[in-house]
């Protein structure tokens, strides 16, 4: 065995802080590190359940690995000689014992947090409230950039994303410039993109279409015709369409976003 792949949660500051500091340490095998629950992390392990919690991801795939690491070949004479060694570059004949001693460390802390964790909110105020924060923080990066409508539902599906969508009336006029797939609270959600034609920019876009399972939410919207509503200032409109719920945003204003649906 020649290298660990450990999967981290990306948003614990003393992981990330473990995790940069395990990288220049001197260490018996490589350490691969990648976020539990990202898409680095799908692509390289599809055959995982990446619609579970993040806390089954880590704990399936770091009970697998830690199963198959064998004893660092010399750990064994180095623990026995410890006098020997401490007169002999000290730091650096330990600096792997540390290495393996944080890893451990940070899978203490991993698996604090995940049990300690509060109840993910998977409301769909929630939902709405996040939707529209990715589209006023930061322009949300497309995964596939393309006019191909049936390219996107090809992706989409392969992501395991919400594929079988039905655009209002007004989208469907409307030039699609690409999409993405992503993981909410470990729900998988589609984002259509679209450019209303109204910036200078033709293949970037301002419209931002949003799509979950409706079993995903708790208390998902009843409406099946479109509600507007400002969230935070943004302009949105939301409605349930069998068994996906719909999240449209943009900047547009409000007046101008109902044509679309």
């Amino acid at each position: 065995m020649r290298a660990l792949t450990i999967l981290y949660d990306a948003d614990c500051g003393l992981c990330r802080r473990i995790k940069d500091w395990l990288q220049t340490q001197t260490k018996y095998i490589d350490l691969d590190f990648v976020a539990a629950g990202s898409e680095a992390a799908r692509m390289r392990y599809p055959q995982l359940d990446h619609a579970a919690t993040l806390k089954e991801l880590i704990h399936e795939a770091l009970r697998r690995k830690f199963k198959a690491i064998a004893v660092p070949e010399g750990l064994r004479e180095q623990i026995v000689s410890e006098r020997r060694a401490r007169f002999s570059h000290p730091l650096r004949r330990k600096a792997p014992l540390l290495a393996v001693a944080a890893a451990l460390f940070l899978l203490l802390i991993g698996i604090t947090r995940l049990y300690l964790r509060p109840r993910d909110d998977t409301s769909f105020s929630n939902f709405i409230s996040g939707m529209s924060g990715k589209v006023q923080r930061q322009y949300p990066a497309m995964d596939l950039e393309t006019s191909d409508m049936q390219q996107i539902r090809r992706y989409l599906a392969k992501m395991q994303a919400r594929a079988d969508y039905i655009l209002p009336a007004g989208l469907q006029k409307t030039t699609v410039t690409g999409c993405a797939a992503f993981s909410w609270f470990g729900k998988r959600v589609s984002m259509v993109c679209f450019n209303s034609g109204t910036n200078s920019k033709p293949k970037t876009p301002d419209l931002y279409l949003f799509v979950i399972d409706r079993s995903d939410l708790r208390h998902p919207p009843a409406a099946a015709e479109p509600q507007p509503s400002l969230v935070n200032g943004l302009p949105t409109a939301s409605w349930r369409s069998g068994n996906n719920v719909y999240v449209l945003a943009g900047s547009e204003d409000e007046a101008s976003l109902r044509k679309y649906y």
